[in-house]
């Protein structure tokens, strides 16, 4: 099972070192869309700007797979967020 890493960058960047393993990109896309709700969640301060922060999505190698900006993402809180 691959290996994806998730990076917000922004005015900072938040890298993902150990990542997580996922069925494939659509998993990783989720992931990043629920990743990017809870930081903007959890930490207002920082990402009081969604549309300035966009989440990448990188494989085991650090290669970008893809990059969406926040205000692009479903940034509703999910049940499942603790």
């Amino acid at each position: 099972m691959p290996r994806f890493h998730f990076e917000a960058q922004g005015s900072e960047r938040f890298p993902d070192p150990e990542g997580v393993e996922l069925s494939n990109l659509t998993a990783a896309r989720r992931e990043a869309a629920r990743l990017a709700a809870a930081l903007v969640r959890d930490y207002p301060e920082v990402f009081a700007e969604p549309r300035s922060w966009r989440m990448c999505i990188l494989d085991d190698d650090g290669n970008t797979l893809e990059a969406q900006p926040f205000d692009a993402l479903d940034l509703k809180p999910n049940a499942n967020d603790d």
